[in-house]
């Protein structure tokens, strides 16, 4: 399986510490070896939404630190934003429909063609 990322996820990942990104680091590997298979304390499935997107909590949900993904039809992994929750008392209500934009458009690019290169 492989982990791929939006623009707006990397512009995110851009912005953390070092720390920050470690922890974040960390979650990913385990989703890269788990995949869909990754569960709680790691990952769930978001609610309120129609999407099937799910979150990565860094150090086993310690952290405030969350990252938006969902599956491709390919079954790997798309990193679609991050966000603090910690900092944003309205963070599901803010991160979701944004998440829900960027993967109905990345599902469009990629019906077109436009994510066919594996990195």
């Amino acid at each position: 399986m492989e982990v791929f990322h939006t623009d707006e996820f990397g512009e995110w990942w851009d912005a953390l510490s070092e720390d920050e990104q470690e922890d974040v680091a960390r979650v990913v590997e385990l989703l890269r070896g788990a995949g869909v298979l990754l569960n709680f304390p790691h990952s769930s499935a978001l609610k309120s939404t129609n999407q099937p997107l799910r979150e990565l909590r860094p150090r086993q949900g310690a952290s405030p630190l969350r990252v938006i993904y969902a599956f491709d039809p390919h079954r790997d992994a798309v990193l679609l934003i991050g966000g603090d929750k910690g900092s944003d008392p309205r963070f599901y209500e803010r991160v979701i429909p944004r998440a829900e934009r960027i993967w109905k458009e990345y599902l469009d690019e990629q019906a077109k063609g436009l994510h066919e290169e594996k990195p």
